[in-house]
């Protein structure tokens, strides 16, 4: 496993937990979870996230603080992917949007926004429907648009 790899999973247990303390004992519990497993030699990347994900929707339940908002398989995709490509949002931003999204919309955000993966990737990898993903990319667009940037205060400063 390469450093950019080790770094890479760090990322995403941050955005999984928004705490580094938190996301350094989630990768930690993962890694030692993959090593008991007696193959570490036969490095899989997307394997070791699935692993990552699971002990943390393990550790989720165990405290009750996740929420899933359930989403209808056959809900219609009210979007196209294209149109989040012309999204554009500054870094302020970036946090206080992710400070308020639930742990399943910055799991899809950061996969989508961090990893580049397509829906359908997301899809495959999360074990969901594609339109899904999109319903869940589109909400996650509209909560972007909603929040505007006068309305918070970054930094404690106001202007």
């Amino acid at each position: 496993m390469t450093q950019q790899q080790m770094q890479g999973l760090y990322r995403y247990c941050i955005m999984l937990t928004s705490d580094p303390a938190s996301a350094e004992d989630l990768l930690q519990s993962s890694l030692e979870k993959w090593l008991k497993r007696g193959q570490p030699q036969a490095f899989n990347y997307a394997y070791l996230r699935t692993v990552v994900r699971n002990q943390f929707i393990d550790l989720c339940r165990r405290q009750q603080r996740i929420a899933f908002e359930p989403i209808e398989d056959g809900m219609p995709s009210m979007m196209d992917e294209s149109c989040l490509a012309d999204l554009y949002i500054q870094h302020d931003l970036i946090e206080y949007v992710i400070a308020r999204l639930t742990v399943a919309d910055r799991e899809v955000l950061y996969l989508w926004a961090v990893d580049g993966y397509t829906a359908a990737e997301i899809a495959i990898e999360l074990n969901q429907p594609r339109g899904t993903i999109l319903s869940r990319l589109h909400r996650i667009k509209q909560k972007v648009t909603e929040m505007q940037p006068e309305k918070m205060v970054v930094g404690g400063d106001s202007r």
